[in-house]
């Protein structure tokens, strides 16, 4: 089932469910138009798919499923923070009593320019959202049954030069046992994506990066500023035989805007590090920020992209940092220089 609408958003505060019944509404007013909707409708230029890492579950024991989006050629799908319009995909598990789902992980995405000039970030091609399930313990465990099975439902949006909203269902099925055991093609699945996801910056090796947070001068509340993110890690963006670019995609804004920005070479001046080190900077500005706005939780994708490769490479994951620590005593005083602890 999918639902039809133009790509020129001009009022991004305008849900889903709003949007929606409006089109058809709007549709069912003009002689001959139900027939372009159906036939619209009825590619549904979208499907998925779904993998688990195990056929035999243990209880109390997590696992990993990924579920791949698959737009047509041409159709392109969403990231979590999509920038100037779409939506993402969202799941809705219905999970035994007592079993829990994780959020999803989304790959690194990318820029797209569609009609109009509106930039998203998104995916041109098919994506795993990576989850994690946890199955109840024996303890806690209602669910007797040998085999279970969970379904699911994917809401999507993909965009072409119109936009559709839709919808699919899957049936996920494990089987119960004393350990787990692995599904050849869902682990392979999984395997292949694994290089596409990128770590948190406490886990990145050799990673060093540092936030500043400089608000523009207001009479009553915080209104606009630039928030500032330099890093480098040791060793890796130095070999001039595979130079390194990044790309920074920025997250977590409630409401307002978020500027895009250049990722710009940066050089450590900090008393006892190595001043041959290649470092980066890139700043955001942040307009018309809302009453609720929370420094906090502000956070970056950070995406190298070495020699002529087009995204992360083996060993070169793209890195997630976060504000989350300045959440708890605010933002960081202006030009802190605030210190966000080291990789691995």
């Amino acid at each position: 089932m999918s639902f039809v609408f133009d790509t020129r958003r001009e009022s991004p505060v305008m849900s889903k469910a709003t949007l929606v019944p409006l089109l058809l509404f709007m549709a069912s007013l003009l002689p001959g138009q139900d027939g372009v909707l159906d036939e619209l409708a009825a590619e549904d230029p979208c499907s998925i798919r779904v993998f688990s890492a195990v056929k035999t579950y243990q209880p109390g024991v997590s696992f990993q499923v990924g579920v791949l989006v698959e737009p047509d050629a041409g159709w392109h799908g969403y990231w979590h923070s999509p920038r100037d319009g779409g939506d993402p995909p969202e799941a809705i598990w219905d999970l035994p009593e007592g079993w829990k789902v994780s959020g999803p992980d989304f790959p690194v995405p990318q820029r797209i320019v569609e009609p109009g000039n509106l930039v998203s970030i998104g995916y041109k091609k098919p994506f795993l959202l990576r989850y994690r399930i946890h199955p109840a313990s024996e303890v806690e465990a209602e669910e007797t049954a040998v085999k279970v099975e969970i379904p699911l439902k994917i809401i999507w949006q993909v965009c072409k030069t119109t936009c559709i909203y839709g919808e699919n269902q899957a049936v996920l099925q494990v089987a119960r046992g004393g350990k787990p055991i692995g599904d050849r093609e869902g682990i392979a699945m999984l395997a292949r994506w694994k290089e596409r996801y990128p770590v948190e910056a406490s886990a990145a090796r050799g990673f060093h990066y540092q936030l500043d947070w400089f608000p523009d001068a207001h009479s009553d509340r915080v209104r606009s500023g630039t928030w500032v993110v330099v890093w480098y890690r040791e060793g890796s963006d130095r070999r001039p035989a595979v130079p390194v670019q990044w790309v920074a995609y920025p997250h977590g804004l409630e409401a307002g805007i978020i500027n895009e920005a250049q990722v710009k070479p940066w050089t450590p001046a900090a008393e006892g590090e190595n001043p041959a080190t290649i470092g980066w900077q890139v700043s955001f500005r942040l307009e018309e920020l809302g009453l609720g706005f929370q420094y906090g939780a502000l956070g970056a994708t950070l995406v190298p992209t070495p020699g002529k490769a087009k995204g992360p490479v083996p060993g070169m994951p793209a890195i997630i940092i976060r504000a989350l620590q300045a959440a708890k005593s605010g933002p960081p005083e202006p030009g802190s220089g605030q210190k966000k602890g080291n990789g691995r």
